[in-house]
């Protein structure tokens, strides 16, 4: 399940959507002289790495309309605790690769994009 902007997307490829959770450091982060590991943490921010089977042009479309904006939400089930988060993300560079256009119809396979939280 996997909703931007309050739209259903279409099914997910098997293994389709990863979800990982990133901290972000302050600018004071590094290592001391010592080798330890000093700084603040200042926030967890979620990656959503979403992969599609192929869909047809105006799925297509859907999906590129919500991504072009600069910013969007993104619904998706938390893998710790299982409940549903929303969270305010922009795209990376969505990856569209054609997978056929016999007959004039235009059908993309394996669509990709980061989904990263701002």
């Amino acid at each position: 399940m996997l909703y931007l902007n309050n739209v259903r997307m279409p099914e997910l490829a098997l293994n389709g959507l990863s979800i990982s959770k990133n901290k972000v450091w302050a600018s004071n982060t590094g290592r001391a002289a010592n080798g330890n590991m000093v700084g603040d943490l200042i926030g967890i921010k979620y990656k959503l790495e979403a992969t599609w089977p192929p869909l047809s042009a105006q799925q297509i479309a859907t999906i590129d309309n919500i991504i072009s904006n600069a910013f969007f939400s993104v619904r998706f089930i938390d893998p710790a605790g299982g409940s549903q988060k929303t969270v305010t993300c922009y795209a990376g560079d969505p990856v569209y690769p054609v997978y056929s256009y016999v007959d004039g119809v235009k059908t993309y396979m394996g669509v990709k994009v980061s989904l990263i939280e701002r």
